[in-house]
């Protein structure tokens, strides 16, 4: 069932007022008081969502991994072979459009950071792509999605001192390399 438009605008610009905020202070010291006051939203209607601030960012970080997933998924279906760019230039434009909030989630490491849990939906994508035969063949995935993520956060910090074409380029490239040196099948 969709949300109602009221809705979707009050968490839009509950994330928003979370994303400034955390640009501005540590995440540990962001209350629900800030929160309601930047977003201009009345305390009540914040906890009719949230429970603290810890569960708007957690409800966050799942809405942004599992949308990210979901596109994920519809790119991988599309059979593309040799190359992930489908899958980066999907993901890449849902964090650019979410820039703010992406960037300053990638930057605080308090918690389970989203950080953490971008890495476990890449090395999923890439599991889906070249299943394990054993741990030693995680390395390799490890290490191409902790890459990854790591241009991306940069990327978004830089002031498209590369176009996002081209950065989306060379990860594709990196990442096929990565996976075809770890003992992907000859279509990759």
């Amino acid at each position: 069932m969709s949300e109602d438009k009221r809705v979707r605008r009050t968490k839009k610009l509950l994330r928003q007022a979370l994303a400034e905020l955390m640009q501005e202070k540590e995440f540990k010291n962001i209350t629900v008081t800030d929160v309601v006051r930047r977003a201009d939203i009345n305390r009540g209607t914040f906890y009719t969502y949230y429970q603290d601030v810890f569960d708007l960012r957690e409800k966050v970080e799942n809405e942004m991994v599992d949308t990210l997933r979901a596109l994920v998924d519809r790119s991988l279906l599309g059979g593309e072979t040799g190359t992930m760019r489908s899958v980066l230039e999907q993901a890449v434009k849902y964090l650019e459009e979410n820039r703010a909030l992406t960037y300053a989630l990638l930057s605080d490491r308090s918690l389970g950071s989203f950080e953490d849990k971008l890495m476990t939906l890449m090395e999923a994508c890439s599991q889906k792509i070249l299943p394990p035969k054993n741990r030693g063949d995680l390395v390799p995935i490890w290490f191409a999605a902790a890459g990854c993520i790591g241009v991306i956060k940069k990327w978004m910090i830089q002031d498209e001192a590369i176009s996002k074409d081209a950065a989306i380029a060379q990860i594709d490239a990196i990442l096929c390399g990565i996976l075809h040196m770890a003992g992907a099948r000859p279509g990759l």
